[in-house]
């Protein structure tokens, strides 16, 4: 907002961090929610993707899934129809940054500049939900996040999914691993990576997916972000 923002230029390192201590019940970062209900929440990270988003769009209308996709900015921007695609089909888009750097090795005023330019890639069916890339937080992160209006989410369950693995092992992890409020990590396309064994192609996670939602249909539903944190209480990592 414009007043963070004024809020911002005053402040010096060690305001910063006065200003963290005192907010920081506020703070930290969602990972899952302790709900009663049997919900839980699938989030998709690095897209959107011309070719594996709408797959994916396809297989959670399918199993009546809703799911949260954190955009990556520079590539929302080149494809506006699949933003408004993920939104009209009743899916939350939250904010990975414009380019996928990692945030606490960059001065405030560029995080600030990186999470800015992702809403404007996304306007304005973003919602104010962000995801570090990499997962890669400080409290310094959480403070820039906070000032901006955003909850800081990141999940407890992750696949490695960017590894090469086939589709019945991943399928396996999942329906295993899934409890009540979970926040499950996966990606519909790879933004950069550095790994060797990185499994760029998409096809097989879509597949596990599709054969984790049939085989939990009868005992989960998948919501949005902002629905399974109205299901209970945010459990937060410090």
């Amino acid at each position: 907002s414009r007043g963070s923002r004024r809020i911002w230029r005053y402040l010096n390192h060690k305001s910063r961090r006065s200003l963290y201590y005192l907010l920081r019940n506020k703070l930290g970062s969602i990972t899952c929610v302790a709900t009663s209900e049997p919900v839980a929440a699938l989030t998709c990270d690095d897209g959107p993707h011309p070719l594996y988003t709408p797959q994916l769009l396809d297989i959670l209308d399918k199993h009546n899934a809703k799911a949260t996709f954190f955009l990556v900015g520079e590539v929302a921007g080149k494809y506006p129809d699949l933003v408004r695609m993920i939104s009209r089909s009743g899916h939350a888009i939250g904010n990975h940054s414009w380019d996928h750097p990692l945030f606490p090795g960059l001065k405030t005023r560029h995080r600030w500049s990186q999470i800015y330019r992702c809403s404007r890639a996304t306007k304005p069916h973003g919602q104010r939900l962000f995801r570090p890339p990499f997962g890669a937080e400080d409290h310094e992160v959480q403070l820039d996040a906070f000032l901006l209006g955003y909850k800081v989410v990141k999940w407890n369950l992750s696949f490695t999914d960017w590894l090469s693995q086939d589709s019945d092992t991943l399928s396996k992890k999942i329906i295993e691993s899934v409890s009540r409020g979970s926040i499950l990590l996966l990606h519909d396309s790879i933004y950069c990576s550095k790994v060797p064994d990185t499994q760029w192609d998409r096809g097989p996670v879509l597949e596990a997916l599709d054969m984790a939602l049939t085989e939990l249909r009868d005992n989960y539903r998948f919501v949005t972000i902002p629905a399974l944190l109205r299901s209970g209480r945010a459990v937060k990592s410090s």
